[in-house]
């Protein structure tokens, strides 16, 4: 879900943001915006997964070797930094040898599993290096920095330093070996929806943002159309809707890389089921879900 020049920067991301997302996804309030959660928006196969899953622990048939010993984890960052170069090689290795990314006819980039853009429904004028220069990559970030929710300004603050401090490492090369700083540029749109619109319009036509990053379901409901329609990549989308999953409608924009909150649910409950026992109709489980498709998604998914 990149733009041809995006992808070398794949891996950066990705580890920002696993460091933006640790707590869970929790997204917190704001208002609703976009499609409401219905029985559609829920990973059928996870469930059908768990549910398995289950059956085989009641009946004591689990097999828990296909998964081979577990890797001992990192314990300090110079181990982590060298996981990370290691799976961003492999990352880069594989889009080679696939030969993803742009194709030779300028109109078309590819991915795994059958993924493809077409460049031509792209606007008039659209460039794959708009907001890239020979120094630096612009990415733009709408987040609350105010209000009720304004903690989570500070997922923009360890950010700015993490990709300050790697920047001045020169940890971003690109695959062909140029390397660039980032330049974040954050704005804040205290987690409300109708703040988030005109935000996105100044880092599109502004800004001109290379990526431009999102926090909150209500906020992305309300601008990911536009982005995908301008081809601007909406890169790991800091909420776990499941709607950022559609690689059809909406290709230029991925979800945070958390478990969706329908997959959290479906755990819930299994955890719940499997110490159900004899008694299920015993157990009385309560909810206290917010108003907008934050809440809806997590009420419809348990």
């Amino acid at each position: 879900m990149q733009r041809p020049g995006l992808r070398p920067y794949v891996a950066a991301f990705v580890g920002l943001g696993l460091l933006a997302t640790a707590c869970g996804g929790d997204d917190g309030g704001g208002d609703a915006g976009g499609d409401t959660a219905t029985e559609d928006t829920i990973d059928a196969s996870i469930n059908s997964a768990l549910q398995n899953q289950l059956t085989d622990t009641s009946s004591g048939t689990t097999d828990t070797t296909a998964a081979g010993p577990a890797k001992a984890e990192p314990t300090s960052m110079e181990e982590w930094e060298a996981l990370w170069a290691e799976e961003r090689a492999a990352i880069v290795a594989r889009i080679k040898e696939n030969g993803w990314g742009l194709q030779a006819d300028g109109k078309t980039i590819t991915g795994p599993e059958g993924f493809t853009i077409d460049l031509t429904q792209c606007a008039a004028g659209w460039s794959n290096t708009e907001g890239i220069t020979d120094t630096e990559f612009k990415v733009g970030q709408s987040i609350a920095q105010s209000g009720t929710l304004a903690d989570y300004g500070n997922y923009a603050k360890a950010i700015d330093a993490l990709v300050g401090y790697y920047g001045d490492e020169g940890m971003f090369v690109e695959s062909e070996g140029k390397t660039r700083k980032m330049n974040y540029v954050v704005k804040d749109d205290g987690y409300d929806p109708a703040r988030t619109i005109p935000i996105v319009d100044e880092l599109l036509d502004a800004e001109k943002s290379f990526a431009i990053w999102t926090l909150g379901t209500g906020p992305t409901m309300k601008t990911y159309d536009k982005l995908n329609e301008r081809c601007v990549p909406n890169l790991i989308a800091m909420t776990g809707h499941p709607a950022w999953g559609d690689p059809v409608n909406h290709p230029w924009t991925s979800g945070a890389p958390v478990p969706s909150y329908t997959t959290e649910t479906q755990l819930w409950g299994t955890f719940i089921e499997q110490r159900a026992g004899d008694y299920p109709d015993k157990i009385k489980v309560a909810s206290l879900v917010m108003n907008n498709d934050f809440g809806k998604v997590y009420d419809a998914g348990f």
